[in-house]
């Protein structure tokens, strides 16, 4: 009889396979034929535009600061939106987004400072929850570490990039992979691709999502690369530095896979010290694509986090 174990491992090997068949083989549905209209609106955050769409009404506002585009969230968004705001956005050179405006690829500063610019020219108040997706974990740490005034909680749903001297170079081979090795670590230099196309729960979004998912890499958006995240952890640690618990007693939730990668445990504890009133969650049924896999465990731990930021004091826009 399968144990639990088993089927964490089998997990683990499926979601390297589908991120690698993709990667290596460009597998992809027929694109839209014609450019969709945005599902949002177009927000210029200093010379270029961003795509934010929001659903629902209340504070906190929930923003979410993810690797997926904005329709991603279709499963876990609507039903955020059922007790607060909630936001998503797709960064400059992805989906209806404006290319990035320099003239090499986005830092990751560049990337926090572009979601500061449409937090603070959307018209969408704070204070804000961010949630923070894969290489968007990244992203939202840093952000609430330069800006905490106004965040009232952090939301981590599998930050699961592991600095270079974590991760052996041994293990971003493409092929004969140890079957205990499983993504989103860093796998190799080329661009971080997230296939949602290939996940077997793909199917739960609604097709005009899954439409727009297939239009949307059709277009050859900019994808997080080796260089991005490991820019991100430099900045991290220039924030930072090696002071315990960086974002002081912001509530903080954490949710994790059954990654069974070689210091992918030693990460998620070290996430849990970030923050003095942190907690841990574990999607036990999930790959690395939680919103599509078990989007409910996203949902919950947000509505924790509003639930619990509507008991303090609401904090004032930080300009």
């Amino acid at each position: 009889m399968p144990t639990r174990r088993d089927g964490n491992l089998y997990r683990a090997v499926l979601c390297m396979a589908l991120i690698l068949s993709s990667s290596l083989t460009g597998k992809s549905q027929a694109p839209i034929k014609s450019r969709p209209l945005p599902i949002g609106i177009l927000v210029d955050v200093g010379g270029y535009r961003v795509h934010l769409y929001c659903l629902g009404q209340g504070s906190p506002t929930v923003m979410i600061i993810g690797a997926a585009f904005s329709f991603d969230w279709a499963l876990v968004q609507p039903e955020v939106a059922k007790f607060t705001r909630v936001c998503t956005f797709d960064p400059s050179g992805t989906a209806w987004s404006d290319p990035f405006k320099g003239a090499t690829a986005p830092t990751c500063n560049q990337r926090v400072d572009e979601a500061h610019q449409l937090m603070m020219k959307a018209p969408v108040d704070g204070p804000y929850v961010l949630v923070g997706y894969s290489v968007g974990a990244q992203w939202a740490r840093l952000y609430a570490a330069r800006y905490p005034k106004n965040i009232v909680g952090v939301v981590i749903v599998d930050h699961a990039f592991i600095p270079a001297q974590v991760a052996p170079r041994q293990a971003t081979r493409s092929h004969n992979l140890p079957q205990s090795y499983s993504p989103p670590t860093i796998v190799s230099e080329a661009p971080i691709v997230l296939d949602f196309q290939d996940n077997v729960n793909f199917s739960k979004l609604p097709k005009q999502d899954q439409e727009l998912h297939t239009w949307a890499l059709s277009e050859n958006p900019i994808r997080p690369d080796y260089e991005m995240a490991q820019d991100c952890f430099s900045d991290l640690a220039t924030v930072t530095g090696e002071s315990p618990f960086p974002l002081g007693d912001m509530p903080l939730i954490v949710i994790s896979t059954p990654n069974e990668s070689p210091g992918y445990p030693k990460l998620q504890a070290k996430l849990l010290a970030l923050s003095r009133n942190s907690k841990h969650i574990i999607a036990w049924n999930s790959t690395h694509m939680v919103l599509i896999d078990e989007p409910e465990v996203i949902t919950e731990s947000i509505l924790k986090m509003v639930t619990a930021a509507r008991q303090q004091p609401i904090k004032s826009d930080v300009p």
